[in-house]
C-alpha cells in the first residue's frame, strides 16, 4: 500500500473480498474435514501465498519445502483424523475413564462444537441434569444397570444416550427428578416443545407423562443426528411416532412456529463448567431476554407451562435474574401480579432450580400438587402463590418496586432485553473487586469474565505500542513530521474503531433475525466484507475528487442512524420468513451500508500516499490498532448501555472522521506551497 497507494482501491477490494469469501469456505471446510485439519489448510494457504508472492528467489526452495510438508500433513490428517488430547479438567476425560476407553468411539466437528460419544457405560444410578431425589433413590429397589453412551460438546456439556427398549417404567425415576416439575401442574396428555435435545432423556420424560405430541429441537445438527440416525436403534427410535426431532434454534423456532404448546421446556442448555469460568459473561443469548420470554408465553396454551431448569447458586444470581425476566415478560403482557404466575422449586442438593411460568395464575390445586410432589422428594419450594416464603425469590417477585430490589441486590439481576442481551453478566462494574474477586476464589461469585475483558483491553494497548507504534517510531519517524499528521491519523483511527463497532453490533442484530449464530455470523461478516470490497472498488471512480470524501463519510453516519430506526420494524415484519429467505433479506439489508463503509479507507490511503507517502504505514498501523480496540470497546459500551447506543457511537465516530477528512488534502496544498517557496529561494 505504501509503494502502490494509487492502487489502494483495488488492493483493498482484493483483501476484503478474499476475507469475505473465506467466511463461507471455512464453514464448509470444518464440516468436510475437522477443526485441526482446517487449521493445517490455513497454514498451507499461507505458505502458498508466500511462495507465489512474498519471497525472493533464494528463499523459494525453502518455502516450497515447507509447503510440501504442510500439504503432506494435511493429507495425513484427512486419512487419519487428528485426535486432540483431552485435558483432565474436562468431563469427557471422566466419561472416558468410566467407559474404560482411551478415546471416544465417535467424534464429529462442526461450526457449533465438537461432539464426542464414549463407548457404552453401565451405571447403577441414572445421571441426568438436576439429579434424582435422593429420598427416592434410598427407598427404590435396586434394578438392572442402565446402559448409556456419554455425549459431550467441546469436552464439556455432558449428557447421555440411554438404551431404551420401549419399557418406560425403566425410567420411572424421572418422576422424581426436578425436571419433571412442569408435568406436575400441566394439563393431562400435554403437547410439549423441548428446546435442546440432549441425549433424548427429555423425550422419555414427556412420554412418561403421556405427552400427546412432542417436538424436540436442537441447534446442533450432529446432536439431532445422534438421536435420529446414528444411535437411533440404541435409544429406541425416539424421533418417531408422536415425536419430531429436528435442527432448529429455540428463539427462531418460537418465532416462525404458530403452534401452541402445553409445556415448553429447556433443561440445562448451557455448560455449567463454562458458566463458572466466566466463559459466557461476554456472550449474548437471545433465549434469555424479556422479549424471548414474552414470545414463549405467546406460544403457550392459556394454562400452559414454560419451564427452565438451571444451575443454582448461593446467593441466587442467575436463576434470580431468570425469575425477574419471567416477571418482566408477564408485566409487559399486562399482568398486574406476576408472582401469582410463577413457581420456583429447588432440588434436594441445592444444585438445580426449576422455574415454572404460566400465562394464567396458578390455581390452588396446582400449588397443592407441587407441594405434595416437593415433599415426597425432599425438594424445596422457593416461591409459589398464596404464601410468602423467606427467600430472595419471594422478596423479589412480590416487591412493590422491583427496580429498587434490583438496585439494592449485590449482583446484577436486571431483566435483559434484545438490545442488551448480556444475561450472564451478573457483576456490577462498581463491585468488581469485592467478594470472590478480591479473594481469588474462582467461582460463580467471581467476575472472571468482566476482569479479563478489561485485561484484554490493557494488553491490546500494550501489544499495540510494542509491535506497532515502537517499530513505526523507529523506522518511519519522518511520517510524523507531515503537516496535519495528527488529524490524518485520527481519521484512520476513527475508521478502524467505527467499522468494528458497526460490524459487531450488526452480527448481534442479525443473529436475532436469522436465528442460528454460526449462520448469522457468517452471513453478516461475508456481506460486510464483500460489499465493502465493492464499495472500495467503486470509490476510485465515485470519489475521484477530494471534495466528495467528506460527504461520503457523512453518508455512512446517516446510514447508521437510519439502520437504528428501520431494522427493528423490518425484523418484526419479516421474522416469519423461512431460514433461506431471512438470510437473503439479511444480505440485502447489509449491502447498502457495507458498500458505503468500504469507501473512506482506501480513498484516504490513496490521498495520503499521493500527498504524504511516509505517513501510509502509520495510517495502516493506527487503523489496525483501533480496529482491534474497537472490537473490545464495543462490548464494554454495549454492556454499559445497549447495542443501539453502540451504533450511535459509531455514527459519531464516523462524524469525527468526516470532520478531519479535509486534512488529507490540506497536507498536499501545504507541501506544494512549501516546495514552491523553496524553489523561489
Amino acid at each position: 500500500f505504501s509503494v502502490g497507494s494509487q492502487y489502494a482501491h483495488r488492493l483493498y477490494f482484493a483483501d476484503l473480498l478474499g476475507a469475505g469469501v473465506s467466511t463461507l469456505v471455512v464453514i464448509w471446510v470444518v464440516h468436510a474435514m475437522s477443526a485441526p485439519s482446517a487449521i493445517i489448510l490455513v497454514a498451507v494457504l499461507a505458505a502458498l501465498a508466500a511462495l507465489l508472492f512474498g519471497m525472493s528467489p533464494r528463499w523459494r526452495w525453502a518455502t516450497a519445502a515447507v509447503l510440501a510438508g504442510q500439504a503432506g500433513l494435511l493429507v495425513v490428517s484427512l486419512v487419519q483424523p487428528i485426535v486432540l488430547a483431552v485435558p483432565d479438567s474436562k468431563p469427557l476425560n471422566w466419561a472416558l475413564q468410566m467407559s474404560g476407553a482411551d478415546r471416544p468411539e465417535y467424534t464429529r466437528w462442526n461450526p457449533v462444537a465438537r461432539v464426542d460419544v464414549t463407548p457404552v457405560v453401565e451405571i447403577d444410578e441414572p445421571m441426568i441434569v438436576g439429579g434424582i431425589s435422593h429420598k427416592y433413590l434410598a427407598e427404590a429397589a435396586a434394578g438392572e444397570p442402565f446402559r448409556l453412551n456419554f455425549v459431550t460438546l467441546d469436552g464439556t456439556s455432558m449428557t447421555g444416550l440411554y438404551e431404551f427398549d420401549g419399557d418406560l417404567e425403566r425410567f420411572a425415576f424421572l418422576r422424581h427428578a426436578i425436571i419433571s416439575a412442569p408435568y406436575i401442574v400441566s394439563t393431562p396428555r400435554p403437547t410439549t416443545l423441548m428446546i435442546g435435545v440432549g441425549g433424548g432423556i427429555d423425550i422419555l420424560l414427556a412420554r412418561l407423562y403421556d405427552a400427546e405430541r412432542i417436538v424436540a429441537i436442537d441447534l446442533n445438527s450432529d446432536m439431532v443426528d445422534l438421536v435420529n440416525n446414528r444411535y437411533a436403534a440404541f435409544t429406541g427410535y425416539l424421533g418417531t411416532g408422536n415425536t419430531t426431532v429436528l435442527t432448529a434454534e429455540g428463539r427462531s423456532y418460537l418465532t416462525s412456529s404458530t403452534e401452541q404448546f402445553d409445556v415448553i421446556q429447556g433443561i440445562g442448555l448451557d455448560n455449567i463448567a463454562a458458566l463458572n469460568t466466566g466463559a459466557y459473561v461476554l456472550s449474548e443469548s437471545y433465549l434469555y431476554t424479556t422479549e424471548a420470554f414474552e414470545l414463549a408465553l405467546d406460544r403457550l396454551t392459556p394454562n400452559g407451562i414454560f419451564s427452565w431448569t438451571r444451575a443454582a447458586s448461593d446467593p441466587p444470581i442467575e436463576t434470580l435474574r431468570l425469575a425477574g425476566l419471567a416477571a418482566a415478560a408477564l408485566r409487559n403482557r399486562g399482568v398486574e401480579n406476576p408472582s401469582d404466575h410463577i413457581i420456583v422449586v429447588e432440588n434436594d442438593t441445592d444444585t438445580a432450580i426449576n422455574l415454572l411460568v404460566s400465562p394464567s395464575p396458578f390455581s390452588a390445586e396446582q400449588v397443592a400438587a407441587i407441594d405434595t410432589w416437593v415433599s415426597a422428594n425432599a425438594f424445596e419450594v422457593l416461591h409459589e402463590p398464596y404464601r410468602t416464603l423467606d427467600t430472595p425469590y419471594a422478596y423479589y417477585l412480590t416487591a412493590e418496586e422491583a427496580r429498587a430490589f434490583e438496585a439494592a441486590y449485590p449482583f446484577n439481576i436486571y431483566p435483559v432485553s434484545d438490545d442488551h442481551p448480556f444475561y450472564y453478566n451478573y457483576f456490577k462494574w462498581d463491585r468488581l473487586l469485592e467478594g470472590g474477586a478480591r479473594s481469588g476464589n474462582l467461582s460463580s461469585r467471581m467476575p472472571v469474565g468482566n476482569i479479563p475483558l478489561l485485561t484484554m483491553l490493557i494488553f491490546t494497548l500494550i501489544a499495540a505500542v510494542l509491535f506497532v507504534v515502537v517499530p513505526l517510531a523507529r523506522y518511519q519517524r519522518t511520517g510524523l513530521k507531515t503537516p496535519h499528521a495528527g488529524k490524518m491519523l485520527t481519521y484512520f483511527s476513527a475508521l478502524g474503531a467505527a467499522y468494528m463497532f458497526v460490524q459487531i453490533v450488526l452480527i448481534q442484530r442479525f443473529t436475532l433475525f436469522i436465528g442460528y449464530p454460526t449462520l448469522a455470523i457468517t452471513t453478516t461478516i461475508f456481506s460486510m466484507l464483500c460489499f465493502s470490497a465493492c464499495g472500495s472498488l467503486a470509490a476510485q471512480y465515485l470519489l475521484k475528487s477530494h471534495f466528495r470524501l467528506q460527504p461520503a463519510i457523512l453518508t455512512v453516519s446517516a446510514f447508521i442512524v437510519l439502520y437504528v430506526l428501520v431494522l427493528p420494524p423490518i425484523f418484526r415484519a419479516l421474522m416469519g420468513l423461512d431460514d433461506t429467505l431471512r438470510v437473503v433479506v439479511s444480505v440485502l439489508l447489509i449491502a447498502p451500508l457495507a458498500f458505503v463503509m468500504g469507501m473512506p479507507f482506501p480513498t484516504g490511503i490513496r490521498q495520503v500516499g499521493r500527498n504524504a507517502p511516509d505517513l501510509v504505514p502509520w495510517a495502516w498501523g493506527m487503523n489496525g490498532i483501533f480496529s482491534v480496540l474497537g472490537s473490545t470497546l464495543v462490548i464494554i459500551v454495549s454492556m454499559f448501555s445497549s447495542f443501539t447506543v453502540s451504533l450511535f457511537v459509531a455514527a459519531v465516530v464516523y462524524g469525527i472522521a468526516a470532520a478531519v477528512a479535509p486534512s488529507l488534502h490540506q497536507t498536499r496544498m501545504e507541501v506544494t506551497y512549501d516546495a514552491s517557496l523553496a524553489m523561489a529561494d
